[in-house]
């Protein structure tokens, strides 16, 4: 089979044939029809989680079950299903006894051991795989498997109220989809952008109302009336602390889910006289996932996609670096 393997980190990663796996006990095989590029997938390619190599990346992948292991009995061949980050928790820490989120579980399994979703076919472990819906498409489905899921649990833990005016800071590859499940839920939506160009597509898109951002977000959406919840996609520490300490209404909450390399600034009086919550949010329970692909599937949200055939997967991951991208980029292999 054909994967892109990653033998040499910053390095361009190689189209090889490699072995075919076999499923062992609770693991699937998939035949993988697409497989979304993610910001991460540069750490990745950075050597950031220093995983040993050789490797095959890529966490959004989602195709048709073509092998089943030993004991695997609510998955048949033929589901078409996507592969989550933390497939298997270790089922034995105080995490997992807990029946906390396996993204805690300092033993979980993922793409890292197993092999990625660059690949003709990958292996999964059968409880982390999620049923597609049937009325989505391959390329639509691949982003809400990081990207899509990220944020609607981001939402979720901002536990929104009727009446709540949402804003979105960081309007790319996880902001837009944030964006139409803020909307799709029925709430205001609010898109905080410092690029013109894109006022007229975020409008397309669902939000009520586009702030330009300027020099300081946080003035201007304050000077907009202000937010009930942020959710923040932005990688800049200097946005995410100047719309913390001007754009949240009291009790508002801002969540984070941006890897920023600089220290979030919070003004603790600011803080304490308001009572804003700043949360921190990655994937979380897997009914986010379903309910996030449902809507998808019922055309309430639309990711905007770039596709392209895998042979280009590193003229796509030099694009995605240098912010050329619009939005995401999924391959496909089908």
């Amino acid at each position: 089979m054909r994967a892109a393997v990653i033998t040499e980190y910053n390095k361009n990663w190689e189209l090889k044939n490699v072995s075919e796996p076999v499923p062992s006990a609770g693991q699937v095989l998939i035949k993988i029809k697409a497989s979304g590029m993610c910001g991460t997938d540069l750490h990745v390619h950075h050597g950031i989680f220093e995983l040993p190599l050789p490797l095959v990346a890529g966490h959004e992948p989602v195709g048709e079950i073509v092998k089943l292991g030993a004991g695997v009995l609510d998955l048949k061949i033929g589901d078409r299903v996507g592969a989550c980050w933390a497939q298997k928790a270790c089922g034995r820490c105080e995490i997992c006894q807990s029946k906390m989120n396996p993204m805690y579980c300092q033993g979980q399994q993922s793409w890292m051991q197993l092999g990625g979703g660059y690949s003709e076919l990958m292996l999964a472990w059968a409880e982390g795989c999620t049923l597609l819906p049937e009325k989505i498409s391959y390329i639509d489905a691949a982003p809400i498997f990081c990207a899509g899921y990220t944020v609607f649990s981001g939402l979720r833990n901002a536990a929104p109220r009727p009446g709540d005016r949402v804003a979105i800071l960081g309007l790319g590859g996880l902001g837009h989809l944030a964006l139409q499940y803020s909307k799709a839920l029925g709430l205001e939506t609010l898109a905080v952008t410092a690029q013109e160009n894109k006022v007229k597509e975020l409008k397309a898109m669902g939000a009520h109302e586009v702030i330009l951002a300027g020099e300081d977000p946080g003035k201007a959406l304050a000077n907009a009336g202000g937010a009930n919840i942020v959710l923040s996609t932005t990688n800049s520490a200097k946005q995410v602390s100047q719309v913390f300490a001007a754009g949240l209404r009291p009790e508002g909450r801002l969540v984070n889910m941006g890897v920023c390399p600089e220290p979030i600034q919070i003004n603790s009086m600011n803080l304490l006289t308001t009572q804003t919550k700043l949360i921190g949010s990655t994937q979380n329970d897997r009914k986010d996932l379903v309910e996030a692909l449902n809507l998808v599937a019922q055309g309430k949200v639309k990711p905007v996609i770039e596709s392209h055939p895998f042979d280009k997967i590193n003229e796509v991951r030099e694009r995605l670096s240098a912010g050329k991208v619009r939005y995401r980029a999924v391959f496909s292999l089908s």
